[in-house]
């Protein structure tokens, strides 16, 4: 093989490497940059000030170092049904009273305000839709995107233990899932 041949042959193959190398850096770098959501353990239910009905509460913390956006959050009470051919699950919606907030800001413990948590809240009777542990069970789920890098993630929760999931009170302010009893609780962030 001429000298030229090898010469154009290994050139070509460094480039390739080096194209390779500072992608797979580059892609290792923005990975870095995606949604971080925590999904509290439990969820609180209250008495709302605004109209006097009972809501469930499920509060999330944006852990991210940068703002979350196209935030989408759905619950669904599953439930197992037996048919011929074994067991299926079948779900149904919870309806969330604002599902899709714009943004959660990033998670920063000097924030007074504690805009990088939320709660999501519904008026549904979970009480007394949740009615067999043995077959049933309530799964949270949240998609969020960051807001630097673009890159998005799906995170969940399921709730299988009535008794330990649904806890009378409202959840704490700020960096915490802390519930505390309270007579009342708002429909405020």
């Amino acid at each position: 093989m001429p000298e030229w041949v090898s010469m154009v042959f290994g050139q070509v193959i460094l480039a390739i490497l080096t194209g390779l190398v500072s992608s797979a850096m580059f892609f290792f770098f923005l990975s870095r940059f995606r949604p971080q959501i925590e999904i509290s353990p439990e969820i609180a239910r209250g008495i709302s000030t605004k109209n006097g009905e009972t809501t469930y509460v499920i509060k999330v913390i944006n852990r991210t170092r940068d703002d979350i956006t196209d935030i989408n959050a759905q619950m669904h009470l599953f439930k197992c049904h037996q048919t011929a051919t074994g067991k299926i699950w079948k779900s149904d919606e919870v309806v969330l009273k604002r599902s899709t907030p714009i943004c959660i800001d990033k998670f920063d413990k000097k924030d007074k305000n504690a805009n990088y948590a939320y709660r999501f809240l519904t008026y549904e009777n979970l009480d007394a839709r949740w009615s067999d542990e043995n077959t049933q069970f309530i799964r949270f789920r949240i998609i969020a995107r960051h807001a630097t890098s673009g890159f998005g993630g799906a995170f969940k929760r399921d709730y299988r233990i009535k008794q330990k999931t649904i806890v009378d009170g409202t959840f704490s302010k700020g960096n915490t899932f802390k519930i505390v009893l309270k007579q009342t609780q708002t429909d405020e962030q």
